[in-house]
């Protein structure tokens, strides 16, 4: 019994069977041909699946009653509109060319100034009017903010009579903030 070893020594000295390489070499192969076939699935079914266009940012604003210290006050109709108006100016979320309509008709004589940006030229601008029909596109960007400016000598019974003002974004995609 002396020159036999224990179990325990035996272990080491033993040469291992060359198939457990190998098993290791396939079960790696196969994990990595398993992700490699997730991966493609993936990019296929986001490649072929309906892309849902960015929802159109467009607002059509009211304009008829005026207070002195305001301006005509806007007021969207539709609570569903993606943009908002705030302190009576129409907020841009998405950089890009914006469609603007402003149509209206004056109780008296006015000068009308659309702006967008403080410390900018005003997008529009008119003088001594009693009606506006005007069509315009301008390049706006995030954070820029829509007003109109009326202007009149007597204030008292100045008022609009179908007064709106849209605005439609034309090339949804652009940064947006939401």
């Amino acid at each position: 019994m002396e020159g036999v070893q224990p179990l325990a020594e035996n272990v080491g000295n033993t040469p291992r069977p060359r198939f457990e390489k190998s098993k290791l070499l396939l079960v790696a192969s196969a994990i990595q041909g398993l992700g490699l076939l997730l991966c493609l699935a993936y990019i296929c079914l986001h490649l072929f699946a309906p892309q849902v266009p960015p929802p159109i940012q467009s607002i059509k604003v009211q304009f008829t009653k005026y207070e002195k210290e305001k301006g005509f006050i806007l007021t969207s109709q539709n609570k569903d509109d993606i943009m908002k108006v705030q302190n009576n100016s129409v907020i841009i979320n998405c950089d890009g060319f914006y469609l603007i309509s402003l149509k209206a008709y004056f109780s008296q004589e006015v000068n009308v100034s659309l702006h967008y940006r403080k410390g900018q030229r005003p997008l529009l601008v008119l003088s001594k009017i009693r009606s506006v029909n005007s069509i315009m596109v301008a390049s706006l960007a995030f954070k820029d903010k829509v007003y109109l400016n009326v202007t009149s000598t007597f204030y008292d019974s100045l008022y609009a009579n179908g007064g709106e003002l849209i605005l439609i974004h034309q090339n949804p995609g652009e940064f947006c903030a939401h």
